[in-house]
């Protein structure tokens, strides 16, 4: 579990030096199956709803922490019990996981449902994506980002998803993301960021990476006042 935590701390330190997490913004959550020995049950805490997943444990960042901080601070990720029911543990960590936490604990008890290798969650709020969210054709112009360059191909094969704006943090947030997810590698919120995975964090970053190069791109494109051509069709 110690090269799990350094992996995220390592994504964190990314995160904050490209600029993709701004303040505290940003969450990272990865799902283990070895169950942690030597931990003692800190707290217990709501979930807020009724959760009839799978039981497990999960690493997550938590609420109010900065990137910058969690790649100096293991205690700003918590280990969490997940449990059926109405309650969960807090094994590990300061404070309460992320405010994103319904999202990444529903996602998480899809994956494991489906016996997925994806693990691993990064939830960030990349400039360009979010410049192009903005923008009022953004849904048309996503097919164009999506074939700009063959790595969007190679690592999306299955294009990404768009779930529209919903407040943050909230339980219908999580639900529409898992049903977004179903068979994709990165989902987009509108107008708040990316939810990218992966079997571990840096696959799931690489993903993060990409879309934000590919939105670049087609930006820069756009401001020579030009229609991007995009990578051939058939080619992969």
């Amino acid at each position: 579990m110690k090269e799990i935590v350094k992996e995220i701390q390592k994504v964190a330190y990314w995160l904050a030096v490209k600029g993709l997490s701004e303040a505290n913004a940003g969450n990272i959550s990865v799902r283990i199956d070895e169950v942690p020995s030597s931990y003692e049950v800190k707290s217990m805490e709501a979930y807020g709803f009724e959760y009839d997943g799978p039981e497990m444990y999960l690493l997550i960042t938590a609420t109010g922490s900065r990137m910058r901080e969690i790649f100096e601070d293991e205690s700003k990720i918590c280990l969490l019990h997940i449990l059926p029911g109405r309650y969960y543990e807090i094994l590990h960590g300061e404070g309460k996981p992320t405010s994103e936490f319904p999202t990444h604990l529903m996602i998480h008890a899809r994956f494991k449902e489906m016996n997925s290798e994806k693990r691993a969650i990064v939830h960030t709020h990349p400039l360009n994506l979010l410049t192009l969210m903005n923008l009022k054709d953004f849904q048309d112009l996503l097919p164009k980002m999506m074939k700009i360059h063959p790595e969007v191909l190679i690592f999306f094969p299955q294009g990404i998803s768009v779930v529209e704006f919903e407040k943050p943090g909230s339980v219908e947030l999580g639900l529409k993301t898992v049903e977004k997810a179903r068979g994709k590698d990165a989902v987009l919120w509108d107008k708040h960021g990316v939810v990218a995975f992966g079997k571990d964090v840096a696959e799931a970053y690489d993903r993060v990476e990409i879309l934000e190069k590919a939105a670049e791109i087609l930006l820069r494109v756009l401001s020579l006042g030009r229609d991007p051509t995009g990578v051939p069709e058939g080619w992969l």
